[in-house]
């Protein structure tokens, strides 16, 4: 699939992740969860564009990733307030997406919102789960999983990237 007519939005959204977040957002028009990421690839596998993502098992938007082939990433200006929101919260008992302002927008079978500058549609290709064996340096497990909840690692084709 040819990309460049993204690229510059595209270089933008992955060199600002860490800093300025994006969302993850699993699920259907019927029901969905997103939450705040900071960690995340691109790359090319199996001759394909592909995002990688990881889910912690114990977050809400970890059954629908589960449950959906499709997700997005998607990417947003000046929405630090509404972000912050979508990742403090939990949608399992509280309507975040309200609380946030952010509104829906529902694409063909996947769920991003109206404010992101940039939605990455992706399919599920491959998912396992992160395990401490895996892991080459003992200090990471021992720094960033103490309650031993290992991410779930999804790798995913991107099928489409939707601009505002």
């Amino acid at each position: 699939m040819p990309l460049s007519h993204v690229d510059a939005a595209v270089s933008e959204a992955f060199r600002t992740i860490g800093q300025e977040w994006a969302l993850l957002t699993a699920g259907n028009e019927k029901a969905f969860n997103a939450m705040t990421i900071s960690w995340g690839s691109l790359g090319f596998v199996w001759q394909r564009p592909i995002v990688t993502v990881m889910v912690r098992p114990q977050r809400y938007t970890h059954e629908f990733m589960e449950k959906s082939d499709l997700f997005t990433v998607s990417f947003y200006q000046n929405q630090r307030k509404a972000l912050n929101v979508m990742g403090s919260k939990s949608g399992r008992d509280t309507d975040k997406v309200a609380l946030s302002g952010l509104t829906p927008r529902f694409l063909d079978g996947a769920v991003t919102f109206g404010e992101a500058y940039l939605s990455v549609v992706a399919r599920t290709l491959y998912k396992t789960r992160m395990t401490p064996a895996g892991l080459t340096e003992p200090a990471l497990d021992e720094t960033f999983y103490p309650k031993k909840d290992h991410h779930s690692i999804y790798m995913a084709e991107i099928v489409d990237i939707v601009t505002a």
